[in-house]
């Protein structure tokens, strides 16, 4: 019999999940493993429709799995998983988790002080750099406080001391690094040789403000970043920015996960080293053709087009619905238009009951799969896919339904690695879920 991993992962960046699913499916190979994905999507609106994205946490039923892979990028969504990391530590299952710490896990993660010091080293002995203004992370984030810490140690080693007017702590956001460029510019220190930034985002938002003032960078300030996102490297000037070796990362957690499940418990902590992406922004050459850039990014808001005219045409086939029936059929249509290849539903009682203002967490342990034209009432402890499915697929992905006070149930689709790219599976949940509370304001009148 097939062993079950589970996966929790928040997606606040595409191609970081669909990069990091990558290294964990090749470790996997040929072993029969099956692997369950529940994904909510990390945004910086704490809005309650957002949060409750993360009710899909509650779906899995621990028993079924025989290890589980965390891949949260905040602590918050990690906090609200404790319960479940509980299950498994209390059943002897292992648990990895990647990138962020939790209790009592092994965790797998990118060596931040590594890759900071040698960035920050880049600066000093290939640029010359000596004056350098520092814009960090919150100071209780345990990645941003190994970088940060990496700059000081380096500077020391340089015979140069941080100065505290130059150190800002901020919120990773793009908006961070814009502000930032006005509070230095205010207390007069301003002009640095380089700016270290703790992510790509602040860098972007850094750069994008000096431009704005009429500073060139690099020519009169260098600035890097971090995590190599590929909005940056897509910037002029391009960002010079640690690169996470995201797909070296799902590999080692996966074997890391797979260690613990043979009885190895000898390990707690593995690192995964990252690479130094050397672009514009930091004085090094142009190595990139624009050309082919350029092309890119025309093809790429081309098709962007094209799916966002997709994705209006299946809300409006979904928004038309009165029943889970008409619903089921225009999901039939739905797929075929967004290139999907196959997807199911489970709905709670309550989704029923015609009172969509009523407050609804998590998930019957009794509901009805749909799928197609088919109907079934399901254990979802037991039983939450088709069952045909597991002849052609061993991978699949579950997003939760729901407005913004209700949990209506869950999607699940057999996982393909473009879903992740340009929102596609996440458009399409929302507007699964969305026109799943405009049928229940519908259904409620009647």
């Amino acid at each position: 019999m097939a062993k079950k991993i589970l996966m929790l992962t928040s997606t606040w960046d595409g191609d970081y999940s669909r990069t990091i699913i990558d290294g964990v499916l090749e470790r996997i190979g040929d072993e029969d493993i099956e692997l369950h994905i529940f994904n909510a999507y990390d945004t910086a609106m704490e809005a309650d429709y957002f949060l409750k994205g993360r009710e899909i946490y509650r779906l899995p039923n621990p028993e079924n799995y025989d290890g589980m892979l965390i891949a949260l990028s905040t602590l918050q969504s990690v906090k609200f998983v404790d319960e479940l990391n509980s299950e498994f530590h209390s059943h002897n299952k292992p648990v990895v988790s990647i990138d962020t710490h939790a209790e009592n896990v092994i965790f797998c993660g990118l060596d931040n002080y590594r890759s900071m010091y040698q960035l920050v080293e880049h600066m000093v002995t290939i640029h010359d750099c000596r004056i350098f203004n520092y814009l960090g992370g919150p100071e209780d984030n345990a990645e941003a406080a190994d970088r940060f810490r990496a700059f000081c140690d380096c500077l020391k080693e340089h015979g140069m001391r941080v100065e505290k007017k130059r150190v800002l702590h901020k919120h990773f956001w793009k908006s961070d690094g814009m502000e930032a460029y006005r509070e230095w510019k205010d207390l007069g220190v301003g002009m640095a040789d380089a700016v270290i930034c703790a992510n790509d985002y602040m860098a972007l938002g850094y750069v994008e403000e000096a431009k704005n003032d009429g500073i060139s960078i690099p020519d009169y300030i260098k600035v890097v970043g971090f995590d190599n996102i590929e909005e940056a490297q897509r910037y002029f000037p391009s960002i010079t920015s640690v690169n996470r070796n995201r797909k070296a990362l799902g590999y080692e957690s996966m074997d890391a996960l797979f260690e613990a499940m043979e009885g190895n418990t000898e390990f707690d902590t593995r690192f995964v080293e990252g690479y130094i992406n050397y672009n514009e922004s930091c004085g090094c050459e142009l190595t990139r053709d624009l050309r082919i850039d350029y092309n890119e990014v025309i093809e790429i808001t081309k098709r962007e087009l094209e799916i966002g005219l997709r994705h209006s045409y299946t809300r409006q086939l979904l928004f038309k619905c009165n029943s889970v029936e008409d619903y089921a059929e225009a999901l039939k249509k739905s797929k075929e238009y967004l290139d999907i290849e196959d997807v199911a539903f489970s709905l709670n009682s309550s989704f029923f009951d015609k009172d969509p203002d009523s407050e609804k967490c998590g998930f019957d342990d009794e509901m009805y799969l749909y799928h197609g034209e088919d109907k079934k009432k399901i254990n979802r402890k037991e039983e939450m896919y088709p069952a045909e499915w597991r002849k052609d697929h061993r991978v699949f992905l579950f997003a939760s339904l729901r407005s913004s006070v209700q949990t209506y149930g869950y999607a699940v689709m057999p996982y393909r690695r473009d879903y992740f790219a340009r929102l596609k599976h996440r458009t399409f949940i929302e507007s699964l879920a969305l026109s799943l509370h405009n049928m229940s304001l519908r259904l409620a009148m009647k």
